[in-house]
């Protein structure tokens, strides 16, 4: 019984589909013309009123605005990440044998051994 009904749906349904797809209408009639008079005049104003605010923008030379200096102070930012990641790259700060020093200490015998204030290590 079961099989049947399913049958019945799915033959309705395969039936039904071209049909569906044909009562869309593929032709924009009028429609299609109000749309793109209003999709011009849109575009139109769009055009003009970026014409008006470059015009305003040459007129009033405004050099630093507020995102203006926003974007300087990334870009400031990015360069000083840079530099310090430059910097860490160094051996000083890299190699742990330096154990902070910008030269690695020298190895003394354990009786000239001094404690270091940098390190906290004696050597």
């Amino acid at each position: 019984m079961q099989k049947k009904l399913f049958k019945l749906i799915y033959c309705l349904l395969v039936s039904c589909i071209p049909w569906l797809s044909h009562a869309q209408s593929t032709t924009l009639g009028d429609r299609n013309s109000n749309e793109s008079e209003v999709n011009s005049s849109k575009t139109k104003r769009a055009h003009i009123s970026s014409k008006r605010q470059k015009i305003l923008l040459k007129k009033a030379k405004v050099k630093h605005t507020a995102q203006y200096e926003f974007y300087a102070r990334i870009e400031q930012v990015a360069k000083d990440k840079q530099r310090m990641l430059k910097k860490m790259a160094a051996p000083q700060y890299a190699n742990p044998l330096y154990f902070g020093h910008k030269r690695p200490p020298k190895r003394n015998p354990v009786y000239k051994m001094k404690y270091c204030k940098e390190c906290g290590i004696r050597h």
